[in-house]
């Protein structure tokens, strides 16, 4: 596959309650910064993941599931869901960190027109079976409908989910919309849950991503509003802590009181549309070790957020933005590569070849 050189410009976006700072120098024993084409022609590719063997496992929004094995040049449709597809559809996808014994895949889905559901699979020889729908009756609309999905160090499932258009419901600590959820392998709603139910924390417009660094804080990207209650703007970076209200509907980003927890950083009248994310590791990447990765959908490019380990935001870096379109996902491999998708397909942005998934990597 030929690899497409960038001298990664980072392109810094200043607005309001937005800090940033230049990088540090890349490691000088290090040769390039090289970014690929790891798969192309999708359409709007979402969750996706690494198998202990190093194959690599994802969904596209339509309903595919599909496995590119490790080291070929392309990957085969391994199972198709019937989803109900608009900003729903096939959405998170989870690989047990058990997988050598259980072989577990969990998948978030909108399977109606109101409703979706987190669906636990089952894989042996590259194939795909339904085990069980561990949560159902999950809230969904044509638009809202969270789906970010992460094992948290504590060993539970960590679950996003939107408000699915009924704002009023995320501050319902007895919803499951407007949430992040917090539950078992079975679908049990887990031991130390605040409210004795699913619910982890409540107060959410729409969940696309969260990870833990390595103090083992949670970060969670937020959708900001687009014209509810004439509100704009405002996408948030929280620090989630249980039981906490992050505000929706009762207020946006940064005009949190009283009871309500404000984001630890959000972009006031820029609108970026964060959605997945992750931390880097590994000492090769220099200053962006240990920084929080996540992709833009609006905004159009990579941002890299410092974020202290008792999760203070520090500072805000942009990377190839306008460039790529939309960016969706981003993880980071078991080679230490970080591999991030597009979701243009549909919009204007949509360039020849898309949807892709990227990887991005020292040479």
């Amino acid at each position: 596959m030929k690899n497409v050189i960038f001298s990664l410009l980072v392109v810094f976006s200043f607005a309001c309650f937005v800090s940033c700072k230049k990088d540090q120098p890349i490691p000088l024993y290090k040769k390039k910064l090289k970014m690929e084409v790891f798969i192309k022609n999708l359409e709007i590719p979402w969750g996706m993941g690494f198998l202990p063997n190093g194959d690599f496992l994802f969904v596209q929004r339509g309903g595919n599931i599909d496995l590119r094995k490790k080291g070929a040049g392309d990957y085969n449709l391994i199972m198709f869901r019937q989803v109900k597809v608009s900003e729903g559809g096939l959405l998170g996808l989870l690989i047990d960190p058990n997988f050598n014994t259980n072989h577990y895949v969990y998948i978030y889905e909108t399977n109606t027109d109101t409703t979706n559901q987190l669906v636990r699979l089952i894989m042996n020889n590259d194939a795909l079976v339904q085990d069980k729908i561990i949560l159902g009756n999950i809230p969904a609309s044509y638009n809202h409908d969270g789906g970010g999905l992460g094992f948290g160090p504590d060993g539970y499932i960590y679950v996003g989910t939107g408000d699915a258009l009924k704002p009023n419901n995320a501050q319902d600590k007895n919803s499951l919309s407007g949430k992040i959820l917090r539950m078992d392998r079975d679908g049990n709603s887990a031991p130390g849950n605040p409210f004795n139910n699913y619910v982890w924390t409540y107060g959410h417009r729409n969940i696309q991503g969260f990870a833990w660094n390595s103090a083992g804080k949670m970060i969670s990207t937020e959708h900001g509003p687009t014209t509810e209650f004439g509100w704009c703007c405002h996408d948030e970076i929280n620090l989630i802590e249980p039981g906490k209200n992050y505000g929706w509907p009762l207020a946006i980003g940064g005009t949190e009181t009283d009871t309500l927890t404000p984001p630890i950083y959000q972009t006031g009248f820029e609108t970026i549309a964060p959605s997945g994310c992750t931390f880097i590791k590994g000492a090769e990447w220099g200053a962006w070790e240990n920084t929080f990765m996540l992709g833009a959908l609006k905004g159009e490019k990579l941002i890299r957020l410092e974020i202290s380990l008792p999760g203070v935001f520090i500072a805000r870096h942009d990377t190839l933005s306008n460039i790529l379109g939309r960016l969706r996902n981003v993880i980071q491999g078991p080679d230490g590569s970080i591999y991030f998708s597009s979701g243009n397909v549909g919009y204007p942005s949509q360039q020849v070849g898309d949807d892709k998934i990227y990887r991005l990597y020292w040479e």
